[in-house]
């Protein structure tokens, strides 16, 4: 990848009169820092279509060079081959390189999402220094090394419990004996800890997307409780949701291929999983709409107060309305009779009723489905399983024709 990685499409001179803009949740923290270093990334954007080929390449080819030379390669061997495990082929060929690819789209979301609060006016200039702390403390964090220590720390733990506890997950089948070979050790100690890392470097970053939505919420934003979006002109959070649609497929393909194994291999119904198949994607989809959470109390107090404000508004106009027409009261000429902004009483109504439609949270369904459809869509492929798939194609075709 070239530069624009690191500077995409769309940067305005606000970029330089606000280096808040240049915020990201993937660039100069301890693991990138570290990578570049090392070479992985290079001296001018992310790398990423290096990385996710480099990485796949040294999970997957180890195991599959030693498959081809046991003769553990093909299908010959059922479910003692290579070729019948499809959560190996899943978490190296499909999730890792996804979950690396994603940091592109990372990237390029940050600089127009904080741009546009000071595009829409939801940030006023006098708040400008306060925006601009908000997210100095997010960057402090984010280049803190501990939070990798941690991770790391639990790479290590997860690679030892798989060790000791399961020895035989995802290896069993490269040995008839208790003997663990060099395919399993490869799986062991290379394929789970690169992966576990990467899943936690995304939950780290997703702490960090948390933390910056806290910070933004607690800022004087210059809410409008009747915006169209119905969420005080907050709807646009939604793009963010989309850097996280290769995370929830990513994750949730890994799991799905677990069960894909024990529905082929080992007859297990996919409808008596279903509880676990809708449990998963559940869990997938809430982990990653976690981050905008502190979005719903902003929201929340804007309906409240909102409705309070809005709802005297239109009693002092109905009261004035009923005075002048139903009583026949000379009230003269109150402002709020003529004003033109709010025009007669259905425009008022309407208005009240704008307020009281105000989502607690700031996702239409589009940005809803950018982490549910993903995280749901290898879990309904087992569902499906037990259908035939040729039948049903077959019957599809012929009532089409």
């Amino acid at each position: 990848m070239h530069a624009s990685d690191e500077q995409p499409d769309g940067a305005s001179s606000a970029g330089s009169e606000h280096p808040s803009l240049a915020f990201s949740i993937v660039r100069d923290d301890a693991a990138f820092r570290l990578q570049r270093r090392i070479g992985l990334i290079p001296s001018e954007g992310l790398g990423v279509v290096r990385r996710a080929l480099f990485l796949a390449a040294i999970c997957w080819l180890p195991i599959a060079l030693w498959a081809v030379a046991t003769g553990r390669a093909s299908l010959t061997h059922g479910e003692d081959s290579l070729a019948s495990h499809f959560g190996i082929h899943v978490r190296c060929l499909v999730a890792i390189p996804l979950l690396i690819i994603a940091e592109h789209a990372a990237q390029r979301s940050f600089r127009p999402f904080l741009r546009y609060f000071l595009e829409t006016g939801l940030v006023l200039p006098a708040d400008m220094p306060k925006f601009d702390e908000a997210i100095a403390r997010v960057v402090r964090l984010k280049r803190r090394v501990l939070p990798w220590v941690l991770i790391l720390g639990c790479v290590v733990a997860w690679a030892s419990a798989g060790v000791l506890l399961s020895p035989k997950e995802d290896v069993g089948w490269v040995s008839t004996s208790d003997r663990i070979p060099f395919a399993g050790w490869w799986f062991i100690l290379v394929v789970r800890p690169i992966f576990t890392a990467i899943v936690l470097a995304w939950i780290w970053r997703a702490c960090i997307v948390f933390i910056l939505m806290l910070n933004l919420a607690r800022l004087p934003l210059s809410l409008v409780p009747t915006h169209p979006d119905r969420a005080g002109g907050l709807a646009f959070v939604e793009r963010i949701a989309f850097m996280f649609s290769p995370v929830a497929f990513a994750v949730s393909a890994v799991v799905a291929a677990a069960f894909a194994h024990d529905v082929v291999y080992h007859g297990v119904d996919p409808m008596t999983m279903k509880g676990l198949l809708f449990g998963a994607a559940a869990l997938v989809s809430i982990v990653l709409l976690l981050p905008f959470a502190p979005l719903m109390l902003t929201l929340t107090r804007l309906k409240r107060r909102a409705t309070l404000e809005y709802g005297s508004l239109v009693g002092r106009h109905g009261r004035l309305v009923h005075r002048r027409w139903i009583t026949g009261e000379d009230i003269g000429s109150p402002e709020i009779l003529d004003a033109p902004d709010l025009g007669p009483v259905a425009d008022v109504h309407s208005i009240y009723e704008a307020v009281r439609r105000i989502k607690p949270f700031p996702f239409t369904k589009l940005g809803l489905l950018a982490i549910v459809a993903p995280a749901s869509a290898p879990m309904l492929f087992i569902a499906v399983m037990q259908f035939p798939l040729p039948a049903v194609i077959g019957k599809i075709v012929k009532a089409l024709l």
